[in-house]
């Protein structure tokens, strides 16, 4: 699978997330820095080596929160 292809469908459910967290009553900001957390410590990982990108890991986790 490509992985630019895995990394903008991430991005498409990070955006989604973004306004299913607001609906839930989170402003904003609050929901935007809950998805960054989220892609941050992917993004952490992937540069330590510890893994390569997973998109099903990363998506999993966006649907997770607020949590």
């Amino acid at each position: 699978m490509d992985d630019m292809n895995q990394y903008r469908r991430a991005t498409i459910v990070a955006g989604e997330t973004v306004k299913r967290l607001q609906r839930e009553g989170h402003s904003a900001e609050e929901a935007k820095r809950m998805v960054v957390a989220v892609v941050n410590a992917e993004e952490f990982a992937v540069m330590n080596g510890r893994h390569s990108f997973d998109e099903t890991r990363c998506i999993e986790r966006l649907h997770q929160l607020p949590d």
